[in-house]
């Protein structure tokens, strides 16, 4: 376990952190506004992709970990469903009078890319689930790792556009490379799992099935997603696409500290759907640990931004002076946020009880209420203060929910895991 999550976390983050110094290289290049189109670009596609996927691919973990025999049928069932749904969008996108939104004129011109790019991140998606599932967890690291590596090899080479060139489209233009390098590499992952499990039975599982569990997990994860983004778009409309560029970089830099938690979380959900011996030891532990991972990531933030006030608008540039004070008020969020993530996997392995969507689905009305009361007041640092009070109510849901879901046979108080964890640390460097 420990050795798994040592991996994990190891390519995990480095891709995470290309990808963020990608962000960061792409907001000195683009400028505050350029940044705030290309944040709203992506969070368009990542919400599009939530939407028409309708949680599938969450229960292709939960299925395949019970029965890896689900294979070809769940793949059969998300591949039919994605043609269908994929051609009603292609067809609304091109219809609707979109360029009579507000705000929305400037996206508009994108269109084409955006549905490349929710094309190609759908089954970026699709494939990673696919290798969790399987319990592939070198695959699944890889993923995260080159998708990292792509998008900053990317944002190098966007660095070096002359400055009359549309360097928004050439950043877009990148974005769509890395997913399609892998799309291709995922592509031949799933063909290779597909083949090994050829001369097995398959089972008779119908999409109906899929759809059951996948209902909760969908609800679930939208709302997650929408939790992480709806700010941005209300920032957006409040505001201008400036603010949203400043906000946006206060938001990613937030959610490089919930990643470790979330990276520990990813491998934990398949080893409760197969009911592995200690999943709720492991459950709470992670809990505990990913908590005090982000409270000593946060004081060190904290610490740094006291220190030195403009450190990060002095690396990309004054027209983000503000986005250190907005990063401090996103911090509360990313302590709560951290322990949530690992209660989460834990529900999803035990099939998406209701306690997952209304764990997500609650704190996405508050954030809303708030972000509404307070964007027009005190600007993105409203929106960074709306979004930490509102996963109060994420923190009490899933406690609950866990609680009722799972059987605590042993003493699991924070006071036996810090005698475990010290234990634990003594044995590894006892011999140093």
């Amino acid at each position: 376990m420990i050795r798994l999550l040592q991996s994990t976390i190891l390519f995990q983050a480095t891709g995470y952190l290309l990808q963020f110094v990608a962000i960061v290289i792409f907001a000195g290049v683009l400028g505050s506004e350029g940044q705030g189109i290309l944040a709203l670009f992506r969070s368009t596609g990542q919400i599009i992709v939530a939407m028409i996927w309708f949680g599938l691919p969450s229960s292709i973990v939960y299925f395949i970990g019970r029965d890896k025999h689900h294979f070809k049928p769940l793949l059969k069932h998300c591949l039919q469903w994605f043609g269908f749904v994929f051609a009603i969008l292609v067809v609304v996108l091109f219809v609707l009078p979109i360029d009579r939104i507000p705000k929305v004129c400037l996206i508009e011109r994108y269109i084409p890319f955006l549905l490349v790019f929710v094309f190609l991140l759908a089954f970026f998606d699709l494939f990673q689930r696919l290798m969790l599932s399987l319990k592939n967890y070198l695959y699944y690291n890889l993923f995260a790792f080159g998708m990292g590596f792509a998008i900053f090899f990317g944002s190098i080479l966007t660095s070096f556009a002359p400055r009359d060139a549309n360097r928004l489209a050439i950043a877009i233009g990148y974005y769509l490379a890395a997913y399609a390098i892998m799309f291709i590499f995922g592509l031949k992952l799933t063909v290779a799992e597909g083949y090994k499990l050829t001369s097995q039975t398959e089972t008779n599982l119908k999409l109906v099935d899929q759809f059951r569990v996948s209902f909760r997990g969908y609800i679930s994860s939208l709302a997650a997603l929408l939790l992480f983004r709806v700010d941005m778009f209300l920032v957006a409309y409040f505001l201008s696409f400036k603010e949203v560029g400043i906000y946006s970089i206060a938001l990613f830099g937030a959610e490089m500290v919930i990643k470790i938690p979330y990276w520990s979380a990813s491998i934990l959900t398949p080893m409760v759907a197969s009911a592995e011996d200690g999943h709720v030891r492991r459950t709470v532990y992670l809990f505990y640990t990913s908590i005090l991972i982000a409270v000593v990531l946060g004081i060190f933030m904290t610490l740094a931004i006291k220190l030195f006030p403009t450190f990060i608008s002095d690396i990309i540039g004054e027209d983000f002076a503000g986005v250190e004070t907005c990063l401090l008020f996103l911090l509360p969020r990313v302590v709560m946020q951290s322990g949530v993530g690992i209660l989460a996997a834990n529900l999803a392995g035990k099939g998406y009880p209701w306690y997952h969507p209304a764990g997500c689905s609650i704190p996405l009305v508050f954030v809303v209420i708030l972000d509404i009361i307070l964007i027009p007041r005190f600007g993105i640092i409203g929106a960074a203060l709306g979004n930490s009070l509102a996963y109060v109510s994420a923190v009490v849901v899933f406690g609950i929910g866990f609680h009722k879901y799972n059987e605590v046979t042993e003493d699991l108080r924070l006071k036996t895991y810090w005698v475990a964890m010290r234990g634990y640390l003594h044995g590894r460097f006892s011999g140093c």
